[in-house]
């Protein structure tokens, strides 16, 4: 079976994702860069299995992924936590939901070419309340990186992973303020990840 096939299985995701990333990614992500406070409305793109609501406060979270595996996850791990849809949010659909004060799209952006990406930042900003933020992590490439961080990335899924310039590039298309980190030790694996915050 292909690692497309077998990664779509939650239990075996949440257990690539263990081994990967570790215990620190998560929380730290949510800590240092979602900051989100209690009653915030948060959206997110790709939520996969749900893992960032385990360290969320109490939020109005709505959670989006393709997968029906994922989503089914989600709504076994969660019950009624959050809401849990099996659905693509589009420039059509996104209006059909209230303005979020924070957009998440974790390990997506790097699955799109660059028009898609584009339409999914023009997306998040269509989700937005005036002064709502959009957060997104993915996998990047660095001069001087770790050989083993450039193979694993060569071997990611996703097959537009971006220097961190070309990532700002579809950010600033789309959003006026972008801020942009990369990390080296996010993940318990030699990985190189950049962290992207973007607001009106």
């Amino acid at each position: 079976m292909a690692i497309t096939g077998i990664l779509s299985s939650p239990l075996v995701y949440d257990t690539w994702q263990y081994i990967a990333r570790g215990t620190r990614y998560a929380p730290l992500f949510v800590n240092d860069y979602i900051k989100a406070r209690p009653g915030d409305r948060i959206l997110d793109i790709g939520c996969g299995t749900g893992v960032l609501l385990d360290y969320l406060p109490p939020v109005d979270y709505f959670g989006f992924d393709m997968s029906a595996h994922y989503i089914s996850a989600c709504r076994k791990r969660h019950g009624n936590k959050g809401t849990f849809l099996q659905r693509e949010l589009t420039a059509d659909t996104v209006s059909d939901y209230e303005a979020c004060d924070i957009v998440v799209a974790t390990g997506v952006v790097h699955h799109l070419d660059d028009a898609e990406a584009r339409n999914l930042f023009a997306v998040a900003k269509a989700a937005l309340k005036p002064g709502g933020r959009l957060l997104t992590l993915d996998g990047c490439y660095e001069a001087g990186q770790s050989r083993i961080a450039k193979m694993l990335l060569d071997k990611d899924r996703g097959k537009f992973v971006r220097m961190e310039s070309g990532y700002r590039a579809i950010a600033t298309s789309v959003f006026p303020n972008v801020a942009s980190t990369v990390l080296h030790d996010m993940f318990r694996l030699p990985y190189t990840v950049i962290i992207m915050e973007c607001s009106t």
